[in-house]
Order: structure tokens, then C-alpha cells, then sequence
């Protein structure tokens, strides 16, 4: 199963724009919030780390929302032409620090498609990471932007996934109905 999605190339660049023009105010938005240090981020992430069960809301977290900005009500208009016969909805605008990380969840208390934007300054220093028949995947951001797309289900088979990074990455979650 591959989770990367081909977005339009001219929405990426109308969706650039608006992300250089608060790029500036969504850092200074970490720092104001004190983003941390957490030197055993890695250790959050691992099989072993897994939970048991999931009620949508077990979330380990090291990074800071930046949806108080404004930013995704500029995004999700752009979107929601693309995906013209859907219903877009932002969930969530995180700015992940160097050792930022969201721990194992799968988001089943909302049952959807999911799509996030990720936009890193340096590749292969952040990822997605998910469980697909029992193996943990790895995939790496790129630098620059990055698309997935995945479906998020209320029963089993969770989508199972977590999020890492060694680096600023910003990403920009949307529900998809």
C-alpha cells in the first residue's frame, strides 16, 4: 500500500505561498510556547511502543499547533476545490520541532481520509511512520513537500502511525469526507 499522493502541482505552489508568507510567525509561535528538548524522542516511536488498544485519544507528543494562526482557514479553501466533491476539514496544523515527535495513534474516534502536507528544510531527517500487516514502515519525508493520503477506519484494521523528526517540520492535516 503506498500512501504518497500525487497533488496537483499548481495547488502545491498556491498552498506555498501561503505557508512562506506565516513561515516566520509559525516558528516564533514555537519558541513562544518553549518547545523542548526531548532527548528519548526515538523511543516513542518503536514497535515496543505500540499500545495495546487505541480510543483515538493516546497521543505522546513532543511539537506545537500552529491552527490559531489563520493558516489552515487559508488552506482549506484551496483544497476543497481540488477535491471538489468531498467535504475538506482541517485536523491539525503542527510545527514538529528538532526531537518532535507524535507517539503511535490511529485516529479512530474519526474515521476518514486523511491527507497531510508535510514541509521540511532537510530530507530524510523527519518521517511517517505506520504498521501495515504487523511491519513497521518508515517513510521519510522529502525535503520540501511531502503528500500522504490514508484511510483512517473506526474498527480493526487500525491505521496504526506515528511521526518523528530531527529537523523543523511543518505539517497540515485534513479530513476528507
Amino acid at each position: 500500500m503506498s500512501i504518497r499522493f500525487d497533488l496537483d502541482e499548481d495547488v502545491l505552489k498556491e498552498i506555498d505561498v501561503v505557508l512562506n508568507k506565516n513561515m516566520k510567525d509559525i516558528l516564533l509561535n514555537t519558541r513562544l510556547i518553549g518547545a523542548k528538548r526531548v532527548d528519548n524522542w526515538e523511543s516513542f516511536l518503536t514497535k515496543d511502543a505500540l499500545p495495546e488498544f487505541d480510543d483515538g485519544t493516546h497521543r505522546d507528543q513532543n511539537m506545537v499547533s500552529f491552527a490559531s494562526l489563520g493558516v489552515s482557514q487559508k488552506i482549506q479553501p484551496i483544497l476543497q476545490r481540488y477535491f471538489k466533491d468531498n467535504v475538506v476539514r482541517t485536523s491539525g496544523f503542527f510545527h514538529y520541532p528538532e526531537t518532535g515527535y507524535m507517539g503511535w495513534h490511529t485516529n479512530s474516534d474519526n474515521p476518514c481520509k486523511r491527507l497531510y502536507i508535510t514541509w521540511t528544510k532537510e530530507g530524510n531527517k523527519s518521517f511517517f511512520r505506520y504498521l501495515e500487516n504487523d511491519t513497521i514502515i518508515t517513510d521519510y519525508d522529502d525535503t520540501g513537500y511531502t503528500v500522504r493520503m490514508f484511510d483512517v477506519t473506526a474498527q480493526e484494521p487500525y491505521m496504526w502511525h506515528c511521526v518523528g523528526s530531527e529537523t523543523d517540520r511543518i505539517s497540515m492535516g485534513f479530513a476528507i469526507k
